[in-house]
């Protein structure tokens, strides 16, 4: 009986003994929080390093919030005075402050903390933007892309459960879209696109997916960002450049035809029409594209200009064709349709050059047509 009462008496100070113990570890834990609030940042950071290796502190929620605090208090105070001691007592020292307040959450199972460290998150949160902001200003896209993200997951964190501002979306795929993260900024600009966040997404999307190699994606990519965005003729022109590159001008055509009788006052579809034709070599129907996008848009040089080239290139066409014939008199007829076809092309282009035309190329051309047809004239 006497032995049973000593086993007892021997177990309750084992327990009373651990229970002291293990108040004593979390003491120097507390002790923490007043080494940061007198700003003793780098004492902190020892006794908070031995608490969290230590098997009766480390599961402590208040372990992981007090390193998380240090963390942050010393990053603020080390921007503030411009001290790195502070500001890089870890290295990382945010994305620690975020990972200590995520394990003290998970340790807190009666969410006790979570006022505290929602409070302290949005802080962190702000903090790690200005960081991603100026790595990317700086062209370091991988570092703001990874800042971008942690603001991302803080936002999502059940403790705030903040909706995500679209903007920082946009922002968070063009430094994967930037740092070359192909399957990130696709993750992200998709969302934006669910979204009809704007046609720059869809240009983003387009240009990650033809990186990607993947230039069906791209083609659907650009006929719904066409539909979704009316008037984006960015879009337009880089989808007949895409077709054309794959060999489907026949596609660009009926494309083009179906959206402009959508959106019939956009002279676009009718110019990317005209570019389709042309560069099939198939010059009056690009001849008859341009004429009708200039009725919807009679002060664009561009039109002008591309409808005096094909005309200069039918005029060629015809002359190499006239060469090949024997016949005298047809011969004649083919050179007379050529040298027409070289007027209407100077007419166009003089158009052109009134319509404020800066490009060289048109100046040259016009140029040399003049000479061509022997007219004593100057480029107006």
């Amino acid at each position: 009986m006497r032995m049973i009462k000593m086993r007892r008496t021997i177990l309750i100070i084992l327990i009373l003994f651990v229970s002291l113990l293990s108040h004593a570890q979390r003491s120097k834990v507390l002790a923490v929080f007043q080494l940061i609030e007198s700003e003793k940042f780098k004492e902190a950071k020892e006794a908070v390093e031995e608490a969290v290796k230590d098997e009766k502190t480390w599961k402590w929620p208040r372990t992981w919030y007090a390193r998380g605090l240090l963390c942050q208090e010393a990053y603020q105070k080390g921007i503030k005075e411009n001290d790195k001691s502070m500001y890089e007592l870890y290295p990382n020292q945010l994305y620690v402050a975020y990972e200590s307040y995520d394990k003290a959450l998970k340790y807190d199972r009666g969410g006790r903390l979570d006022d505290q460290i929602a409070a302290r998150m949005v802080l962190l949160a702000n903090d790690i933007l200005k960081v991603g902001e100026k790595k990317y200003a700086a062209g370091e896209y991988s570092s703001a892309l990874k800042a971008f993200e942690h603001v991302i997951m803080i936002n999502e964190n059940p403790v705030l459960s903040l909706q995500t501002d679209a903007n920082l979306i946009y922002n968070t795929a063009l430094a994967a879209y930037r740092s070359g993260s192909w399957d990130v900024a696709l993750e992200y600009l998709n969302l934006l696109e669910a979204g009809n966040f704007s046609s720059n997404v869809t240009h983003l999307l387009y240009s990650v997916q033809m990186a990607k190699g993947d230039s069906l994606a791209a083609e659907r990519t650009l006929i719904a960002g066409i539909r979704k965005y009316r008037g984006d003729n960015n879009l337009v022109l880089m989808l007949v450049d895409l077709l054309l590159r794959d060999n489907k001008s026949e596609k660009a055509v009926h494309l083009l035809d179906s959206v402009a009788a959508i959106d019939t006052g956009n002279y676009i579809y009718a110019y990317a029409k005209g570019l389709v034709h042309q560069h099939t070599e198939d010059y009056y129907p690009a001849i008859d594209a341009y004429k009708e996008a200039i009725q919807l848009a009679p002060d664009t040089a561009a039109l002008y200009a591309n409808t005096g080239v094909c005309y200069y290139n039918a005029g060629i066409e015809i002359q190499d064709h006239a060469r090949t014939i024997s016949n005298n008199s047809e011969y004649v007829r083919e050179k007379a349709r050529s040298e027409e076809a070289f007027i209407s092309a100077v007419e166009w282009l003089e158009m052109a050059v009134k319509k404020n035309s800066r490009d060289e190329n048109v100046v040259e051309l016009l140029q040399q047509l003049y000479s061509m047809l022997h007219m004593n004239k100057e480029v107006p």
